[in-house]
């Protein structure tokens, strides 16, 4: 084997650790779906369960580089390449240490290669306890619900009820989102743990105990029509607000970079996004059959920046289709996102949404029986089709890198019965 992949299980094996999971020999569906939205969850990135089981039940593949590097972010890495030069030299050492120690005459080859399986024996011994310790919860004795203090808008306090008194656990976590830094510690002898919401959407909230999420919950926060919020910087986790009176401008929805200075962004600033969300209820539309038409554009004369990236998202119950656009030259750094598929643009070709967004571009996206069809100015540019159902739609959002304007909104159903509509 050689030291790539040997690499390779030694990061497998660290990640089945790190997350509770049984030998990979036992594996079933249910914990390659687990792992691929564990990843998905912390770092935004989809991989999808069919590679997961190649990876996972096929020692002799070679994962591409950019799957590495998503899988050893899961362990803190900042690239399979960090993560080489740390367990390369580790394995060095051991060998190194080895060579000095045996005696030359009853050195074995094969001794590093025990010395391996005995570690991963005693890992797997520690992730099967772990596991056990996990199924004897007592499921029904959990209570995770959750009110918001608002009916609508943001910022909005979401108030969590808890009950894990009956259960033993080293640690326990709620997480407001899917980002991992939104969690606070939580113990048996508290019921309650709040948390503000700064923006609207569909939010899937988690209960982990011991690193294994044990319960969800869904938490809605809706908006009375459209609300803008800008992010100062790339990763900011409060944004600015910007007052309902100033997000319209010449019959379009759209907020001039003027009117973001003095709602406090900084003048000098070159790094931010300005973000569009109306989230509620959309007359029962359904994502797996929808025709969505937009127009939108993001002109570098009207505030826009550099690539002048667009992403637009339907924002769902169990997911979201979000589809992005940008000038010809930066299709590289876009993502398409449906359901539980991702495209990267880095090993994928979504030169298609490439568009002059100095002029008005038409979109549209239409889905039938969860094939999405994705069509610019009337040309179909691309389809994907996603295979985890989405649920109802709850909601629209557009997120333009600078100043970006939308002048028209429409949205059907299935029957093509119009559910919404907005021409501002």
């Amino acid at each position: 084997m050689s030291s790539e992949k040997k690499l390779i299980e030694i990061c497998k094996r660290l990640i089945e650790e790190k997350l509770h999971l049984p030998q990979n020999e036992s594996w079933k569906q249910r914990d390659f779906e687990y792992l691929s939205e564990i990843i998905f969850d912390r770092t935004r990135i989809r991989i999808s369960i069919s590679t997961l089981k190649r990876i996972w039940k096929n020692g002799s593949i070679m994962p591409q580089t950019y799957t590495l590097n998503v899988l050893t972010a899961l362990l803190g890495y900042e690239s399979w390449t960090d993560f080489k030069k740390e367990n390369v030299s580790q394995l060095a050492e051991v060998h190194e240490k080895l060579d000095e120690t045996e005696p030359a005459s009853t050195r074995n080859t094969y001794l590093p290669y025990w010395v391996l399986i005995t570690v991963l024996l005693a890992i797997c011994f520690f992730i099967f306890y772990q596991e056990r310790s996990i199924k004897s919860f007592d499921w029904d004795s959990i209570v995770f619900k959750n009110k918001t203090n608002l009916k609508s808008g943001v910022p909005n306090t979401v108030v969590f009820e808890y009950d894990i008194s009956k259960i033993n656990f080293d640690s326990a976590f709620i997480q407001q989102s899917w980002d991992n830094r939104m969690r606070a510690r939580i113990n048996k002898d508290n019921h309650f743990q709040t948390f503000i919401y700064y923006y609207p959407g569909y939010h899937v909230a988690k209960l982990i105990i011991d690193g294994k999420i044990v319960k969800r919950d869904y938490v809605n926060i809706t908006t009375n029509g459209w609300e803008a919020l800008v992010d100062g910087n790339i990763r900011s986790q409060v944004p600015i607000y910007i007052a309902k009176d100033s997000i319209f401008h010449d019959g379009k929805l759209y907020v001039p970079k003027r009117t973001l200075i003095n709602s406090g962004l900084s003048p000098e600033s070159k790094d931010f996004f300005v973000n569009y969300f109306n989230v509620g209820k959309f007359a029962g539309a359904s994502a797996a059959n929808f025709t969505f038409e937009t127009r939108l554009k993001n002109n570098l004369k009207e505030g826009a920046l550099t690539c002048q990236y667009v992403q637009l998202t339907i924002i769902c119950q169990n997911g979201m289709i979000s589809v992005p656009f940008c000038n010809p030259g930066c299709s590289s750094n876009i993502h398409l996102h449906a359901g539980d598929i991702f495209i990267n643009g880095k090993n994928n070709d979504l030169s298609a949404f490439g568009l002059d967004l100095s002029i008005w571009q038409n979109i549209k996206i239409k889905t039938v029986t969860q094939q999405v069809a994705i069509y610019a100015n009337n040309k179909n540019i691309y389809k994907i089709k996603f295979n985890k159902g989405l649920g109802k739609i709850t909601g629209l959002q557009y997120n333009f890198y600078g100043c970006g304007a939308v002048d028209l909104v429409k949205l059907y159903d299935g029957q093509n019965h119009l559910c919404y509509s907005e021409v501002f």
